[in-house]
């Protein structure tokens, strides 16, 4: 990834070089509790490290970017990388170039979308008091946001991904430069 430094809105890096539709952050942060509502009334929920390990392992490329959880519409892009790190679990979303991901795109860039919420089905949970800590979830879908669930659920920045090389691209290049 080579880029400039585009503009800076608060803690959000938007770099431009490029295709610039890339979309990463922390979308769901480990071991801090927040009130959720699920419909069914308001519970105090935390994700357990090691939560997503499944999913990822099992569906990471099938997992659709949308925004504001608006699964009954065509998604605005798809995940490029998914993994938990310390701090929570990290995702890259490629967003597709239509009117809805250019739209959702330019909010983040502007710095009015700036989080992430996960739409997930629990597999397993276990109770610390009045907490429900999620230790298995099945990721259904991650979806830009204006108000996150979680507060540390923040989109890092937009970048361009650097392009991938096919590995027959790969080995000709690795033949001209052996040839010099």
């Amino acid at each position: 990834m080579s880029a400039v430094l585009h503009r800076s809105t608060g803690n959000l890096s938007v770099r431009d070089s490029g295709e610039g539709r890339t979309v990463y952050g922390i979308a769901v942060p480990f071991g801090v509790e927040t009130e959720v509502d699920d419909g069914f009334g308001r519970y105090l929920e935390e994700f357990a490290p090691g939560a997503f390990a499944r999913s990822i392992a099992q569906r990471a490329h099938k997992v659709k970017l949308f925004a504001s959880h608006e699964t009954r519409r065509f998604p605005i892009g798809r995940a490029a990388r998914l993994e938990e790190r310390p701090e929570g679990l990290y995702g890259e979303f490629l967003v597709s170039r239509t009117r809805d991901g250019d739209e959702a795109l330019e909010l983040v860039r502007d710095g009015a979308v700036d989080s992430f919420s996960v739409g997930f089905t629990g597999v397993r949970e276990k109770r610390r008091g009045k907490v429900v800590v999620r230790t298995e979830v099945a990721l259904r879908e991650v979806s830009l946001v204006a108000f996150p669930a979680y507060p540390d659920a923040l989109v890092a920045g937009v970048r361009s991904s650097a392009p991938t090389l096919t590995a027959d691209a790969a080995r000709r290049r690795l033949l001209i430069l052996r040839s010099k």
